[in-house]
């Protein structure tokens, strides 16, 4: 069926497009306004960031619910202990007729009136059931569950320390693209520069028009690098704001303040690894699990016990006539009962079998995870302690070579200005000056990052 407003009349049309707006776009923008989560400052540094992602990010808001949900099990865990007790409360009318009825010998017999009758019924009742032996599954169940819980809790601090993280390394490579853009932009302005030498040169016929060409291109090549950056910055800026639980529009013309100067000196990786496989929260829940994995192989065994429950009811009813009032609250028929029964199941199909089968293969597999998850923690922070030493030699090097680049482009300069040295040499000393300083912005923001990988794991936060 197709639908069409093109013969409507001109009143109903503006009508009918405001309806059609208001289904295809009103909601929407309800709940794209709840989604935006905190308008941004023009200006973010990284305390500011980090403390965003704190309160708007789905991963942790997740950890939550799952903490909640623990904490929930271990109250249920609780209250295997306490008897299940339930109360009712019933009123009932009945009203009847009777046209035949049977003799005591022969066929029944229709009576020569209908007779009727009424009669009403009142009972209310307390039951208790309490479990008095079960083979100790209660307690595991107990073990159980307070271990989930110190689990839940540890993802919790697990994802907050990977969230932090997160967010400063997106928060660094996303200055780091600032920081190179800002360069490009003063890259540009010395091949604009370099070109005004070169066309007054080619003026006074001191240089041949194939400097001015070159110096055009390397202009042009310049401005193409400083479109790429801008979009680097862009995608940059996009993943720092939904690492911080905001949509990607929300980093649109953002700017990013510099974070504290650089980390010295280098880390003294056997202290930081001791630390490490002591405190970190991932580990922790790792072996909340492993116990949790352990009291669940308990729980599993106790089904081969007997099971003893005592019930108790208190109860009380009455039947009235038709004369009586329907609310009756104080019948006086009582009836009490109490009984113990115990059971124990002989044979379930190997049922019980396989559970015991499969508590026993997730404590391995819990006792496996933990192992693996030490093994990765000494290997990345041997790794990250690696990188920072190499970095940090480096970074004095790299400064040297940017040093001595921007003094022999001074020469250069000078030279090409009297014209003792060619445009090819010039441009050599200039590319060898951006390629240095290129290079020193990238090996700072390499040192600042992996040391922003390493703190993950200094007291199991960032």
């Amino acid at each position: 069926m197709r639908f069409g407003v093109g013969g409507c009349r001109p009143e109903f049309r503006g009508a009918l497009a405001i309806v059609v707006l208001l289904m295809a776009g009103g909601l929407p923008v309800a709940s794209q306004a709840a989604a935006q989560g905190p308008p941004l400052p023009d200006t973010l540094d990284i305390a500011r960031a980090v403390r965003i992602a704190m309160s708007e990010s789905p991963v942790l808001r997740g950890s939550r619910a799952a903490a909640d949900g623990a904490g929930a099990d271990r109250l249920a865990a609780w209250g295997a202990f306490l008897p299940d007790a339930s109360v009712s409360l019933s009123l009932g009318r009945s009203n009847s007729t009777v046209s035949t009825y049977e003799a005591q010998e022969g066929p029944a017999e229709r009576l020569q009136e209908r007779l009727t009758y009424t009669s009403q019924s009142a009972s209310q009742g307390l039951n208790l059931n309490l479990t008095l032996l079960d083979g100790g599954r209660r307690f595991a169940e107990i073990r159980r569950s307070a271990a989930n819980l110190r689990g839940a809790q540890r993802r919790y601090d697990d994802q907050q320390r990977a969230v932090v993280a997160a967010v400063r390394r997106e928060f660094l490579e996303a200055l780091r693209r600032q920081e190179l853009l800002e360069l490009t932009r003063t890259q540009i302005a010395d091949r604009e520069l370099e070109l005004e030498i070169a066309s007054r040169r080619y003026e006074i016929a001191a240089v041949e028009r194939t400097d001015v060409l070159g110096a055009e291109l390397n202009l042009v090549d310049a401005r193409i690098r400083l479109i790429a950056e801008q979009n680097l910055l862009r995608v940059g800026l996009r993943q720092l704001v939904v690492s911080m639980g905001l949509p990607p529009k929300a980093g649109e013309g953002l700017f990013l303040a510099g974070d504290e100067g650089m980390p010295a000196g280098i880390p003294d990786i056997e202290t930081i690894v001791g630390a490490a496989v002591t405190t970190d929260p991932g580990l922790a829940a790792l072996e909340a699990d492993r116990s949790a994995a352990s009291a669940s192989l308990w729980s599993a065994r106790t089904t081969y016990l007997p099971r003893i429950t005592a019930t108790l009811g208190l109860n009380r009813g009455e039947n009235f006539g038709s004369d009586a009032s329907f609310w009756q609250f104080d019948p006086s028929d009582t009836n009490t009962r109490f009984g113990i029964s115990a059971s124990w199941s002989i044979f379930d199909g190997f049922g019980r079998e396989q559970q015991n089968a499969q508590a026993s293969a997730a404590k391995r597999q819990a006792e496996e995870d933990y192992r693996r998850l030490r093994l990765e923690i000494e290997r990345d922070v041997r790794r990250f302690g690696a990188q920072i030493e190499e970095l940090a030699q480096t970074q004095e090097l790299r400064e040297q070579a940017y040093e001595i680049s921007s003094e022999r482009l001074e020469m250069e300069q000078e030279r090409y200005r009297f014209g003792t040295t060619s445009f090819i040499e010039l441009q050599n000393a200039i590319d060898a000056v951006q390629r240095a300083e290129t290079a020193l912005t990238q090996n700072r923001y390499d040192y600042r990052i992996a040391w922003s990988n390493l703190a993950e794991y200094v007291e199991g936060r960032p």
